[in-house]
């Protein structure tokens, strides 16, 4: 698992990289980046930087630190929004599995964070639909965990974690 301490600044620039392995960014994969960039508070040229950074090869340095909470909440709404994209691909749930491994959120917080967001789900989704979206959220957390368990076995402990070069 990641050791050094984690800011909103590496963060950013660990989910751009990966979004950006293919070359481009799709519209699903910028509406992840845009609420990351919300959900961490960066300043409005914060995302530039970063971006011009990565395809220059750089990397940008400093950012705030996330503490435990923030993180939980960070991962949270990353999930959800990727969740919520009817047309949400492998790449996006890689970087929510990405924010779960960078996070070190374990899996009885991931539990809880599943079962928060399932109960917010339940509270507005009308009766008659319920089953689908169930089905759909137990589909959308198994191809996240999944993917979690398959960047944990490729990964050093202690690996790079997207933005080291």
């Amino acid at each position: 698992m990641p050791t050094d301490a984690i800011t909103d600044i590496s963060t950013f620039q660990g989910v751009v990289s990966i979004v950006l392995k293919d070359g481009q960014i799709t519209r699903e994969e910028k509406r992840l980046v845009i609420k990351l960039a919300s959900l961490l508070s960066l300043d409005v040229d914060i995302p530039k930087r970063v971006y011009d950074a990565i395809v220059a090869g750089e990397k940008l340095e400093g950012g705030v630190k996330i503490g435990k909470t923030k993180r939980l909440e960070v991962y949270a709404g990353m999930f959800q929004t990727a969740y919520l994209n009817a047309s949400i691909s492998e790449d996006e749930y890689l970087v929510v599995a990405y924010l779960r491994y960078l996070f070190e959120i374990t899996d009885e917080e991931n539990d809880l964070v599943m079962n928060d967001i399932h109960a917010e789900l339940e509270d507005h989704v009308e009766k008659n639909v319920k089953q689908v979206v169930e089905k759909g959220f137990e589909q959308a957390k198994d191809i996240v965990d999944g993917l979690f368990n398959r960047i944990r076995s490729i990964l050093p402990e202690g690996g790079p974690k997207g933005d080291e070069r």
